[in-house]
């Protein structure tokens, strides 16, 4: 009777080892095909990333290529630390009385800036000098020195600004009448470090 029960205990034990064998061969296989679950999602966020990035770099450069406007605040003077502003432009500007008036074929325009110091020390310039026209026919228009009834010309063009002082006024111009004012500049007479410009139209 032992040697009939001895081969059946031996073929258990085989049977076992088989079954033992499939399942290591099924693990395997199974943690085999893991890492190409893995490289698929790092291709996805390597592309999310690059497509983020081309995005921020086209903001960039919208941003870079815009102009100033009537409105906008520039800081100029470089280290003087000065924050003008385009107020406004009065087109046509009126004589500060009945005696000043342009000359024939020509009219007075306004130009109203806001001048902040932002520097750490008191600043001085001349507004006649600082501001520039530049007309539709592209010229140059320099400070005509008449004044205006819709504002002031500062001290007759100067301003004294103490560290976080500021001063609004106009500088005044004589145009031909078929020009229209196309942009305005700021450079400071003081120290040319820096200028800024407005588009008008």
């Amino acid at each position: 009777m032992r040697t009939t029960d001895k081969p059946k205990h031996v073929g258990r034990k085989v049977i076992g080892g088989i079954v033992g064998l499939i399942l290591l061969i099924v693990i395997i296989t199974s943690v085999g095909s893991s890492p190409k679950a893995t490289v698929n999602t790092t291709a996805v966020t390597t592309k999310t990333s690059s497509t983020s990035s081309a995005s921020s770099s086209t903001s960039g450069m919208k941003a870079a290529a815009t102009a100033a406007k009537v409105g906008d605040t520039l800081n100029i003077g470089g280290s003087k630390g000065l924050a003008v502003t385009l107020q406004q432009i009065v087109d046509p500007a009126s004589g500060a009385d009945q005696y000043t008036t342009p000359d024939a074929g020509k009219r007075f325009i306004a130009v109203e800036v806001k001048i902040v110091n932002n520097g750490s020390g008191a600043y001085n310039d001349d507004a006649n000098s600082d501001v520039t026209l530049i007309g539709s026919d592209n010229q140059s228009y320099t400070a005509d020195f008449d004044d205006v009834s819709e504002c002031t010309n500062f001290n007759d063009g100067s301003y004294t600004l103490a560290a976080g002082e500021s001063a609004t006024g106009c500088v005044v111009f004589e145009v031909p009448d078929a020009i229209t004012a196309a942009k305005v500049q700021f450079q400071t007479v003081s120290g040319d470090e820096s200028t800024g410009e407005w588009t008008v139209n």
